[in-house]
């Protein structure tokens, strides 16, 4: 299993994440979850000096994937506060 930095995201017009960056290359949030899914890779994250994990969940009313990180209390989703790409 691979473990890979999300050092990016890009956003909808509605503010949510749809890609990430990683290693200079664009992925959509689905692929991503897949990857998670099927342990194939794992992701995570640095935003303002703290490490944490990347998990893929699924939204409840429209059953599609989305990305979070673990929560802390300085930032409750670290991808959001990420960089565009």
């Amino acid at each position: 299993m691979t473990e890979l930095l999300i050092t990016c995201v890009k956003k909808n017009a509605q503010g949510i994440i749809v890609q990430v960056g990683i290693d200079g290359n664009i992925f959509d949030v689905k692929t991503i979850a897949e990857k998670i899914w099927s342990r194939e890779n794992t992701y995570f994250t640095i935003a303002n000096g703290i490490r944490v994990r990347v998990f893929a969940l699924r939204h409840t009313s429209t059953n599609e994937p989305y990305l979070t990180t673990t929560t802390n209390v300085k930032l409750p989703n670290n991808l959001k506060y990420l960089s565009k790409c």
